[in-house]
């Protein structure tokens, strides 16, 4: 089965700070296999989506066998594993990828990257929601499709769709100059689906 990706960013895409972006993500499949990486992060952390078995956010182990990995040898390499999520009426939440508007920053655009816009405002999360189907089934009308479908070995297939939510209380920031990249899991987290937040990094 050939390789597909999909590939997206978070950026703003309007007003005076238009460009401020989260850097470019990758979603791909592999006959039953789902994976999901920030470029930032090149071959160290990837998300593995492993069937209905295995999920987990794991250091690669292509990274782990180089000279000097970031991680020890003696550790298990996967720290943040959960349970896959459960279809309903043949659709499933499977993963989520989201950024605070504090995240984002000058970064280069790459015209490869489905832009997810994001409003230049800190009362919302913008996300790509990476969603499964099973065979035959597809998703609903009206979403914000970021790309997809791709197809797994058994005849699901994998779409990335983008969304927000409100966050009423959230307070400005100054300009991040950095960021950094935070595991949710639905065991310690009030979340429906396991994913990753991106949250800016201020000077101090």
């Amino acid at each position: 089965m050939a390789k597909k990706k999909i590939k997206f960013a978070f950026t703003i895409q309007h007003g005076e700070n238009r460009g401020l972006t989260s850097g470019s993500w990758r979603v791909w499949t592999n006959k039953e296999d789902t994976y999901v990486t920030a470029v930032t992060l090149g071959d160290m952390w990837k998300v593995s989506l492993h069937g209905d078995s295995a999920w987990r956010v794991a250091v690669t182990s292509e990274h782990m066998r180089s000279e000097n990995p970031i991680w020890p040898k003696t550790q298990d390499r996967a720290p943040w594993k959960f349970e896959p999520t459960r279809f309903v009426d043949g659709h499933r939440l499977a993963f989520v990828i989201a950024t605070t508007r504090g995240a984002l920053i000058p970064g280069p655009i790459s015209t490869d990257d489905v832009h997810i816009a994001v409003e230049d405002r800190w009362d919302v999360i913008t996300m790509a929601q990476i969603w499964m189907t099973e065979p035959g089934v597809d998703i609903p009308s009206g979403v914000r499709l970021t790309g997809g479908p791709l197809a797994l070995a058994s005849g699901r297939r994998v779409w990335v769709i983008a969304d927000i939510q409100e966050v009423p209380k959230a307070q400005e920031s100054g300009a991040a100059v950095g960021n950094m990249i935070e595991p949710l899991l639905p065991t310690t987290h009030d979340v429906s689906a396991p994913g990753l937040i991106l949250r800016g990094v201020n000077a101090v």
